[in-house]
């Protein structure tokens, strides 16, 4: 494997506050997303996502070779609920769901020659784009479109709501109830799954894909563009033209959140291109 580029940029001025990562061994290659964080719960000043984030990566950092999708994913859960443990909130983050530390990944393993994903973390194969999107995000996130467009019908400006998104404190409270239906044994259209640390990972919960032996590049990267193309450069040209025409994301490109003013994008974002 070898690394063509990479990029990570936090959607604020700290970086030690961005809760996308990635990770390059001689035996895997992956990005971890950690969830936004909506309760505004913090461990030692780091957000729940962020913390996801690094103990996923470290995880993955010492995994054996050959291990397989489902003990990977299970592996990187152990090192959350044993986070949780050594802090002491097991009982809480159990309860409430918006608290614990939720990440999203797509790994590649070189000894499966696969791509695992668990969450919505997107991957190119040979420029063919592979996601899984939850329905919940399209939900909210028209919810979210349906509330701004009130406002601007309102008198409200888009620089006002670039200062106040008032639409995105409107589907808080939503955000944070749908974490009940987060790896729920209540299986539904909206049920989803991801690293948190809380209940074991099942198989039918992991998307595995087979990497042809004719592949040549793969593209991982976290959701923070809003389309994915085969190089960084077409990546952020579009990501930027996106935060130019529509920096709410409401109508262009329907996000649950948009830009907050002095920051560089609506959310974090990971790239790494490779070749095999």
């Amino acid at each position: 494997m070898q690394i063509i580029e990479q990029y990570l940029q936090p959607k604020g001025k700290d970086t030690n506050s961005c809760e996308d990562g990635y990770t390059v061994t001689d035996d895997f290659i992956a990005v971890v997303d950690g969830a936004t964080n909506k309760s505004g719960m913090k461990y030692k000043d780091e957000n729940p996502g962020r913390v996801a984030m690094r103990l996923a990566i470290e995880t993955i950092e010492r995994l054996s070779p050959s291990c397989s999708a489902l003990e990977a994913f299970n592996e990187i859960n152990d090192t959350l609920h044993d986070f949780y443990q050594k802090e002491g909130i097991l009982k809480t983050v159990t309860e409430t769901p918006s608290n614990r530390c939720t990440a999203s990944c797509v790994i590649y393993s070189n000894f499966h020659r696969q791509l695992w994903f668990l969450g919505d973390c997107t991957a190119m194969i040979d420029g063919n784009l592979i996601q899984f999107q939850k329905e919940l995000d399209s939900v909210l996130a028209n919810l979210r479109s349906l509330m701004i467009n009130v406002e601007l019908s309102q008198g409200a400006t888009v620089n006002q709501l670039l200062d106040d998104d008032v639409a995105r404190k409107y589907i808080v409270p939503l955000l944070n109830r749908q974490a009940f239906l987060q790896n729920s044994s209540y299986e539904c259209e909206y049920t989803y799954y991801v690293l948190d640390g809380i209940y074991p990972i099942e198989q039918k919960h992991i998307q595995v894909v087979p990497v042809p032996s004719t592949t040549k590049e793969i593209v991982l990267s976290s959701d923070g563009y809003p389309q994915l193309f085969p190089t960084l450069n077409e990546s952020e040209e579009y990501l930027q033209h996106i935060l130019e025409v529509d920096p709410l994301c409401y109508s262009h490109f329907k996000s649950t959140k948009g830009m907050i003013r002095e920051n560089s994008s609506y959310d974090d974002r990971a790239y790494i291109r490779f070749k095999l």
